[in-house]
Parts: structure tokens; sequence; C-alpha cells
């Protein structure tokens, strides 16, 4: 299915847990061969909130696979709607969405080139550390995990 197809976690709630779910649910599929996985950024059953979801776009810009995707009946979350919201200073939410989609799209030339290569010798795009980094301790725990959804996250502009 992984050579051919793409997978999407499913509805998942507009969380922060739920935003952390979907790194290990988006490496569980690499690793099981499916390399264009991804989540519903920002959430997908219940309203977000714009750090919610400039955080998930951040995130979400390193995912093989991404989208902005909405229940019916919940409120907005396109970026623009996040465009008064404040991050830091004087930088809105819509920003640090944009700057993160900036990234995006500047990745995908490599991206491509990476699935492009899994899919003629294997291997796995999104991988924990561990795979790469088979004798380093900390690649083992969840340290990582904690620091990037922790309240001392800096948003990226």
């Amino acid at each position: 299915m992984g050579k051919f197809g793409s997978r999407w976690l499913g509805d998942n709630f507009s969380s922060e847990a739920y935003m952390a779910y979907s790194v290990t649910g988006v490496m569980g599929n690499n690793i099981a061969g499916i390399t264009l996985a991804g989540s519903d950024i920002c959430g997908f059953i219940g309203n977000t909130t714009a750090e919610l979801c400039a955080r998930w776009y951040t995130l979400g810009a390193y995912y093989p696979f991404s989208r902005n995707h909405n229940a019916w009946n919940n409120s907005p979350q396109e970026p623009w709607v996040f465009k008064d919201d404040i991050a830091q200073g004087t930088t809105t939410m819509l920003q640090v969405i944009q700057t993160a989609m900036y990234k995006k799209l500047h990745m995908i030339r490599y991206m491509y080139t990476q699935m492009s290569l899994i899919q003629q010798e294997g291997g796995s795009y999104f991988r924990p550390l561990f795979y790469d980094f088979p004798n380093e301790t900390g690649g083992y725990e969840n340290q990582e995990l904690n620091v990037m959804l922790g309240p001392s996250l800096k948003l990226s502009v």
C-alpha cells in the first residue's frame, strides 16, 4: 500500500494530546511502509485555538502529508482567521503559519526525492531518532516531544 498510496491518521481532536499522538502515528505508518502519511493539522473534531493551530502547522511542515481539515459546525481554522492573534511581540499567528508553510514548500523537492528513493530502495522518511542513531541513549526517550509540546515552546517566525 505504501508504494502506491497515502494515508491520513483519521479524524482527530483539536488538542495538544492529539498533536503529540500524530507524531508517533506518522512514524508508525512510515515504519510500516506507508511513507506518505500525515494528520489533519489543527485538529478535525472540536474547536482549535490560534496557538494550537500555529504549533500544529509548525510541526506539520515536517510531515510527509499534512492538511488543514475541519468538521462541520466547528469554528473556522483557515490560517487567515488568526491574522489578529499575536504570537510574540508583533508577530501574528498567521505569520507563524505562513512561515511553516514556506518551510514545507522549501523542503518539497527534498521530500519528494527522499520518498522516491524510499519507494525504490525501501526505508522510511519520518522516523524515530534511534533509527539513525541507535547508540544514542537519548534517542529512546520522549524528551524531545515533551520539550516540543511544553509551554516554553518558542514559535518559529
